[in-house]
């Protein structure tokens, strides 16, 4: 008797262990697709089109330096102090990376870069005349 009661009791340890396992990895899932939806907004592109003409007045023209952005889907991120990390590939050269935090301002609404770090590549890119 005791010997059926251990192996239930087993079974049910390894059936609730086996779902919470997967709980945690629905809410992975979940999260990545928050971050995804997040920047795929209108909003995000806006965010980033503005950063990249700070950095380039001529940016996503022909005459830019800049032509064309992605932004990383697999390099999202939460910034633990708040906001967004995000991977923006400049002219689909994986060389040319800049690094953001995006965060949305409370009273407008709309979202802001709050940190800018750059590859050397993209550098020299923009200081080239």
């Amino acid at each position: 008797m005791k010997k059926s009661k251990f192996i239930a009791l087993a079974m049910i340890v390894a059936f609730a262990l086996s779902m919470g396992g997967c709980s945690l990895f629905n809410g992975k899932t979940t999260k990545k697709q928050e971050m995804i939806q997040i920047a795929e907004s209108q909003k995000m592109k806006v965010a980033v089109e503005n950063l990249l003409k700070k950095l380039d007045p001529k940016a996503l023209t022909p005459e830019g330096k800049i032509k064309t952005y992605k932004i990383s889907k697999s390099d999202l991120d939460y910034n633990p102090m708040g906001g967004l990390l995000v991977k923006v590939v400049i002219n689909n050269d994986d060389r040319l990376v800049l690094s953001t935090t995006i965060q949305e301002d409370a009273t407008t609404g709309k979202y802001e870069e709050t940190y800018i770090g750059e590859t050397e590549e993209l550098s020299d890119l923009l200081e080239k005349d």
